[in-house]
Parts: structure tokens; sequence; C-alpha cells
């Protein structure tokens, strides 16, 4: 049987939503960035404080999930 992870599982083979939720919210701040360089009606200014609580979220809840999974399991 061939035991490789792949992109959204952990290192024992399971399904991360974690992993697919930062996944999402980082491609949507890396959208919300593009459109606003691009599109007139959105404004970087504008859509800076969404872009820094998406990538914030994105950087914050695999970083917590670790935390706490270190926390616990050393105890």
């Amino acid at each position: 049987m061939d035991n490789k992870s792949g992109f959204f599982d952990d290192d024992n083979g399971n399904k991360s939503s974690t992993r697919l939720v930062t996944f999402l919210s980082a491609l949507t701040a890396l959208f919300l960035a593009v459109a606003g360089v691009f599109i007139d009606e959105v404004t970087l200014s504008e859509s800076l404080p969404i872009i820094i609580t998406l990538l914030s979220y994105s950087a914050g809840a695999k970083s917590f999930q670790l935390f706490i999974k270190s926390k616990y399991s050393s105890q």
C-alpha cells in the first residue's frame, strides 16, 4: 500500500480540513490583492483589512493547532 500524503493530508495520511481552509483563505486574500490592482472599483485601501484578516487567519489557524497539539501531546 502506498502511504504518500497529499497536499491537504496530515503526516498520518488523514484529510486535514484546517489545511484546506488555510489554503482557501490565502487564495482569497491573494485574489483580493490582485483585484485591487487590476479592477478600478476595488481599491486596495478598502480591501486591505480583509486581506490582513484572511492572511492572519490562514497563518494563525495552523499555528494554533500545532501549539495545542504540542502542548497536550507532551503530557
